[in-house]
Parts: structure tokens; sequence; C-alpha cells
């Protein structure tokens, strides 16, 4: 009996019976009532509102690193940390009106070091993101050469600032 013909077999059943569907299995009466229809509960329990959390409030400072695939931000607890959490989009939103970016760094490996970037275009990084920046000659910059398997790419440090910060300066 050659593969194939013991691969029909087994997905028919049998030599030549048909396979037979599974049996149900009976549900007892309480069951129905909690059944799904398109992903939606019955109406007698309504799900919590998810409430997202923003920057506003949190820490004074954070990090943010930025992942070399997808080029999404991070918030990590330190400098060339490179797992943490998404962000979510009232956390962008916070990061767009509250955040000031004091600090980048960029993490390039020994056999990449002929492809980092221009110091320049490590500065205009947090542009890239709508995170405000003080003047470049202004901002704290590193560059450093890290070996093979530790994390890669740009870190940025971000202050959060007050509402009362923010109204001074306007």
């Amino acid at each position: 009996m050659s593969i194939f013909d013991r691969l029909i077999s087994t997905l028919t059943g049998g030599d030549g019976t048909p396979a037979q569907p599974p049996a149900k299995t009976p549900t007892p009466e309480g069951d129905e009532k909690r059944q799904r229809f398109m992903g939606r509960s019955g109406a007698e329990s309504q799900p919590e509102p998810v409430v997202e959390q923003g920057l506003a409030g949190g820490p004074s400072s954070i990090w943010l690193h930025v992942q070399p695939p997808t080029q999404r931000l991070l918030l990590v607890s330190d400098l060339g940390v490179a797992t943490g959490q998404e962000l979510t989009a009232k956390m962008t939103a916070d990061l767009h009106r509250l955040g000031w970016c004091e600090e980048i760094a960029y993490h390039a490996g020994y056999d990449q070091y002929w492809k980092m970037p221009s110091q320049e275009a490590i500065l205009r990084t947090p542009s890239l993101y709508e995170i405000p920046t003080p003047l470049l000659n202004r901002m704290k910059l590193e560059t450093r050469l890290v070996k093979q398997g530790e994390p890669r790419g740009f870190w940025m440090h971000v202050r959060v600032r007050s509402e009362d910060e923010l109204s001074e300066q306007h």
C-alpha cells in the first residue's frame, strides 16, 4: 500500500467506507443561554469599557525604543532594553503634546558600523515621530557599537512635561 493510499484511507475513514463526522456532545440548557453570536455576548452582560492609560500623570521621563523591523515605538524601562510596552493611541497623543526629547542613542553592531547613520540623521529621528525637541546642538547624543545578540537601534529619552509647564511656554 502506497503512502497516498494510506492517506486517502485515513481521511475517508477506512478502506472504502466514508468517514463519519464526530458526534456532538449534548449541551445543558444553561449553556444555550450563554452562547455567543458573532463574537457578542448576550444582552445580560455588557463588557467593561477599556480605559487607555496615557502618559500624563505618569513618570516624568521615559525611554522609547524604535523597533528596527517595524519602526514602532516601545515604552522601555531603560537605555539598551529592547522589550517593553507598545504605545497606545492615547500614549502617542500625549507624547506629541507633552513629550520633549532630550537625549537620543543609537546602538549598532560591530558588523554594521559602516551602515551607521550620520549624527544629523540620528538627531532628527524624534521629528519623524513628531516628538518636540530642543535645538539639535542642545540634544545629548550617544552612539555605541554593541556585541552580537545585544539590542540595536534607536532609543529616545523623553521628558514628559506637565500641563503647567506647557502653559508657561505659550
